[in-house]
């Protein structure tokens, strides 16, 4: 029952932190707006565009690893504490993936002519 009610605490953080990296990327994404329509106007492809995007995810996590003293990555204890780690930052890029998409979608004209 134990394991259960901790397996669920953990469901949720998991949850939330998507939630929060795919609400704080679409906010990057919607800033960056004509960034991405210049980008895309002077012949920039879709991988380089979607790789700027995602390496601002990766950035944003390595961030947060040091403001915690780098403990989430490079702790020296069980294996578990690095492997948890490793987690996070994938679910972190996969929800960042579906801003990182919708700024592919972005056309030039459009980001171009908004302000």
């Amino acid at each position: 029952m134990a394991a259960l009610g901790v397996g669920l605490v953990v469901g949720s953080v998991l949850l939330l932190s998507a939630a929060g990296m795919y609400a704080m990327m679409s906010f990057t994404v919607s800033q960056r707006r004509r960034e991405i329509g210049v980008r895309s106007a002077l012949g920039g492809s879709a991988r380089q565009i979607l790789m700027s995007v995602l390496a601002r995810a990766a950035l944003l996590v390595v961030v947060a690893d040091r403001l915690t003293g780098g403990e989430l990555m490079f702790r020296t204890g069980p294996l578990i504490i690095p492997a948890t780690a490793l987690f996070m930052v994938v679910v972190g890029l996969i929800a960042a993936a579906g801003p990182a998409r919708h700024g592919l979608r972005i056309q030039p004209t459009e980001a171009l002519r908004s302000e």
